[in-house]
């Protein structure tokens, strides 16, 4: 692990609830694809679980379409963006999403973004694959884009080997 969930959560606003990223495990990809490899989160790992009253009251809630992996693969493509532009950025399209599995509850997951393309006006463009613990996909984002929303304060740049 090359930087653990609070050097990401330093960056971003994000509370218990929604800080579904678990670290950076490495940069990958170049100067021209840069990318990060990270951890992702299922609901029932983060820091504080209980998202919906329901659950304060102990009852369990399953949510097929997986929000928290869509989140942390937003949040692993901001990291991206953060290194490689200099931005910190929120999500303004996709081009298409895929679930291709639920993952089972004790699997380790971790997610790769790649940036692949810099549109105009301060959007980037990536794709985001989250994978379980026998690298089989589970959650596939093609053409994500974010759009640049304000500058990362020097203090909290960022550069990580490829």
């Amino acid at each position: 692990l090359e930087h653990h969930a609070s050097f990401i959560y330093l960056r971003y606003f994000h509370g218990p609830r929604f800080q579904s990223h678990g670290g950076v495990l490495r940069g990958v990809g170049d100067a021209s694809q840069p990318g990060i490899d990270g951890i992702a989160l299922m609901r029932h790992q983060l820091p504080a679980t209980d998202q919906f009253a329901h659950e304060r009251d102990g009852e369990d809630i399953l949510l097929e379409a997986l929000p928290m992996l869509v989140e942390a693969g937003f949040q692993n493509a901001g990291l991206v963006a953060m290194e490689s532009e200099g931005f910190s950025s929120l999500p303004v399209g996709i081009e298409w999403s895929t679930m291709l599995r639920v993952p089972d509850k004790d699997e380790q997951l971790r997610l790769r973004s790649i940036r692949t393309a810099n549109e105009d006006a301060g959007v980037t463009v990536h794709d985001v694959l989250v994978v379980g613990s026998d690298d089989a996909p589970i959650l596939a984002l093609k053409g994500l884009r974010l759009k640049a929303m304000a500058p990362v304060p020097d203090d909290q740049k960022f550069t990580l080997e490829r």
